[in-house]
């Protein structure tokens, strides 16, 4: 005798759960696939190294006195402070002015006029960085060149890659605002809280940690970003003496010598993959670590 009951292997399982399941499985496998292609990409890159590892001890990597692979000469050490000086210069010049533009577009602007500025954001986080590079090729390395010649230097370098990381380090920004609880906003101003009081004196402080992990981000981009540099820093692998000083980082070293590296030499540059691969893995965990003790205290609170 046929019943209106479901089918025993079926109970209790409803559309929404299965549809639920569906994308709880398609989630935890894309997961994997991820830590698959990462895992592949890791020891790939410490094979590739292993040549040159194997044959120079690791301390000359900072010690030699210049980049000059066909000599036996792999100092690394200008390469990375131009690495580290051209990303740490952007995020100094990006993250005031992506909290100023996520303030204004939160708190002083009316919602027309910051929906428009979100999807100007939004049109110049898309945009190819060879753009920028172009850009900042034909506009701002002549006018840098004009003050204090050859114009191609590392302060050309941290102004395109700030202005690369600027509007999506202002989106997350502008994100975190509103995660905001709105009965902390609606009691300051019960207390008769000013508004750049609210947002300055509260809502700051209160998204801190999204601020932290937004700049984590935006040095990320710009720690591993190659063809704005390699168009507007110079490319000279020297110690730069000020920011108006050609240089190199490790990204455009593996771009242009790559093509013709014989096998030591393109070792070499396996390595300098290898610590950019180590430093965006340290950003990496560090988000981790500060979204996990923010969520944490705010369960304990």
């Amino acid at each position: 005798m046929t019943t209106g009951l479901a089918h025993p292997g079926r109970a209790g399982l409803s559309p929404g759960m299965m549809a639920e399941r569906g994308l709880t499985l398609a989630l935890a496998l894309a997961f994997a696939l991820a830590c698959c292609l990462v895992g592949i990409i890791g020891v790939s890159v410490l094979l590739g190294s292993q040549p040159i590892l194997a044959e120079v001890a690791p301390l000359r990597f900072l010690t030699d006195q210049g980049w000059h692979p066909t000599m036996g000469q792999y100092g690394l050490a200008p390469m990375l402070a131009g690495t580290a000086l051209t990303a740490l210069g952007a995020i100094a010049l990006a993250l005031p002015l992506a909290i100023v533009l996520a303030v204004a577009m939160h708190f002083f602007v009316p919602q027309r006029l910051a929906g428009l500025l979100r999807g100007a954001l939004f049109v110049a986080a898309a945009t190819p960085s060879v753009i920028f590079g172009f850009w900042g090729l034909t506009r701002v390395v002549p006018a840098i060149g004009a003050w204090a010649p050859p114009g191609a230097s590392l302060l050309a370098g941290a102004i395109l890659l700030a202005l690369m990381i600027l509007p999506t380090t202002a989106l997350l920004i502008d994100v975190a605002l509103s995660k905001v609880p709105q009965p902390l906003v609606h009691g300051a101003r019960a207390l008769g809280a000013s508004q750049p009081l609210i947002c300055f004196g509260l809502a700051l402080p209160v998204i801190r940690p999204a601020v932290i992990s937004a700049a984590l981000m935006g040095l990320g981009r710009a720690l591993g970003e190659t063809v704005v540099v390699v168009m507007v820093t110079g490319n000279r692998a020297e110690l730069p003496s000020s920011i108006m000083d050609p240089v190199r980082t490790l990204t455009a070293a593996v771009a242009l010598e790559m093509g013709y590296a014989q096998p030591l030499h393109a070792a070499a540059l396996y390595v300098c993959i290898l610590l950019l691969f180590a430093v965006a893995a340290a950003l990496a965990l560090g988000m981790h670590l500060l979204n996990r003790t923010h969520t944490t205290g705010a369960v304990d609170v």
